[in-house]
């Protein structure tokens, strides 16, 4: 399989029922800032990983902020997601996934990738175990 580092529209966590039962069924991962809450797909379909991106406004004010914050994480997955992605298809594992940033800093492009590097790892080790 090449290497393929898209972040497609139909990747993205959109729907309101399916965020609700993420944060009330979900577990979680923290690594610094960043905390994963994720769920096993209820209908796995050919997409691998449905993933959601939040900052909350408590602690970063100013919207350029979370924006910028985002679009940070957002491009951290998106350059690091291809053998996590690899292992959820080869193991037929759904699952849905948001990053949540928890600080009031601003970390740099590196730090948010170093951390994202960290917890796609954790999570396919993690996967295994909930799938079963």
């Amino acid at each position: 399989m090449e290497k393929n580092n898209k972040f497609s529209k139909h990747e993205k966590l959109k729907s309101k029922k399916t965020i609700d039962m993420l944060f009330s069924k979900g577990r979680s991962i923290n690594n610094g800032p960043i905390r994963v809450v994720f769920l096993p797909k209820q209908d796995p379909s050919n997409i691998p990983a449905n993933v959601g991106v939040a900052v909350p406004k408590k602690n970063i004010k100013l919207a350029v902020n979370r924006n910028l914050i985002k679009r940070r994480l957002r491009e951290a997955y998106r350059l690091n997601n291809h053998p996590f992605k690899t292992h959820l298809i080869t193991n037929k594992i759904g699952l849905d996934l948001m990053f949540i940033y928890n600080t009031k800093q601003i970390l740099t492009f590196n730090e948010i990738e170093d951390k994202i590097k960290v917890i796609l790892t954790r999570l396919i080790d993690l996967s295994e175990v909930v799938s079963e």
